[in-house]
C-alpha cells in the first residue's frame, strides 16, 4: 500500500496513508469475519456509496449491512512529527520524514431482523486481538471502548424496518517521505566590496 508523487520542482512524496479503496478493503473482509459470514460476502456487507449507486434492494426480512468508511477532523491529525537525514548528493540524498495521525469514522449500518445481534457481534470482535492485530497491519488503530450500538427501526414504504447503528472512531498512523533531487552543482561567488562586483564567480561540480 502507498502512492508516490513527484511535483515539477524535482522532489517526490511517497505516503503510506490509505486510500478510500483501500480501507474499504480492509475493513469489509473483516466485517464479514466479525459476523461470522466467511472471507467475504460482498451481497450481505455492502460498501456505500458507489459509482454508480445502489438501489436498496433488500426487503425486511433480509439481512444486509451497509460500511461507510469517512475521515473526520480533529486534534491529532494537525500535528506532524518532522525528521531530516541524508547529505543531499546523489548517492545519500536529503529526505524529510512526516509521521502523522488520521482520523477515520467507521459506520455500519445494519437492516434485517438480525440486525440488533449482527452489530453486538461487530461491537464484540473490536475487543479480540484477532481482529485488532489484522487492522494493526494496515496501520489502523481502534479507538477502545466504542459505544454501544444503537436500534433504530425505520419506517420504510409504510413499513417498519428493523435497523441497528454502529460506529467507531479508528486512528491511521501515516508516514511520508519527501526527497529532493540530488545537488549536482553549486554556484559559488566571492566579493571583496562591491556585493555587485564578484572578484570571483565559478560552479563547483558534485
Amino acid at each position: 500500500m502507498g502512492t508516490s508523487t513527484t511535483y515539477p520542482n524535482g522532489q517526490t512524496l511517497v505516503s503510506n496513508a490509505l486510500t478510500l479503496e483501500q480501507i474499504n478493503d480492509v475493513i469489509q473482509p473483516l466485517t464479514c469475519g466479525m459476523m461470522g459470514l466467511g472471507p467475504l460476502d460482498a451481497n450481505q456487507v455492502r460498501v456505500e456509496w458507489p459509482t454508480q449507486g445502489q438501489p436498496f434492494g433488500v426487503t425486511p426480512k433480509q439481512d444486509v449491512c451497509y460500511l461507510a468508511c469517512t475521515l473526520e477532523d480533529g486534534l491529532y491529525n494537525k500535528v506532524r512529527n518532522k525528521t531530516l537525514s541524508g547529505m543531499g548528493s546523489t548517492d545519500d540524498p536529503l529526505m524529510e520524514s512526516w509521521t502523522y495521525t488520521r482520523i477515520w469514522r467507521i459506520a455500519w449500518t445494519l437492516y434485517g431482523p438480525n440486525s440488533l445481534d449482527r452489530a453486538r457481534q461487530i461491537w464484540s470482535a473490536m475487543f479480540l486481538d484477532y481482529f485488532n492485530d489484522q487492522l494493526n497491519e494496515s496501520n489502523l488503530f481502534p479507538v477502545p471502548d466504542p459505544a454501544e450500538p444503537m436500534r433504530v427501526p425505520e419506517l420504510i414504504n409504510a413499513e417498519w424496518w428493523e435497523r441497528c447503528d454502529f460506529a467507531i472512531t479508528m486512528y491511521e498512523n501515516v508516514t511520508e517521505t519527501i526527497q529532493d533531487s540530488a545537488v549536482t552543482s553549486v554556484e559559488v561567488k566571492v566579493y571583496d566590496g562591491s556585493p555587485s562586483d564578484p572578484v570571483a564567480d565559478f560552479t563547483v561540480e558534485a
